[in-house]
């Protein structure tokens, strides 16, 4: 049987996680809706979750698609855009 405490904490856990998980998904839809191309969110999307992943488990485990950082500038610039922001959001809580 789970106490009142563990009770709590999971309820409390599990509301973080989706609130969490639905700023990203409204951020990325803002972000459309804006009138970003594709190539841009899917480097959003790649550098947002680059960063989220490295803080983490401490590990340098990018999520990028090396060809296009290089051949795509909207890729490019979306990867940068996404690991910075993500990471100013991760400062808000530490």
């Amino acid at each position: 049987m789970i106490s009142n405490g563990s009770a709590r904490q999971w309820w409390i856990a599990s509301i973080v996680a989706v609130g969490l998980t639905g700023c990203a998904d409204s951020r990325h839809q803002t972000l459309k809706e804006l009138g970003f191309v594709r190539p841009y969110l899917e480097g959003y999307q790649d550098g947002c979750s680059s960063r989220e992943q490295q803080a983490d488990t401490y590990h340098d485990g990018f999520r990028q698609d090396p060809e296009r950082m290089y051949s795509d500038g909207k890729y490019a610039n979306g990867w940068q855009d996404g690991y910075e922001h993500c990471y100013a959001a991760n400062q808000d809580y530490l």
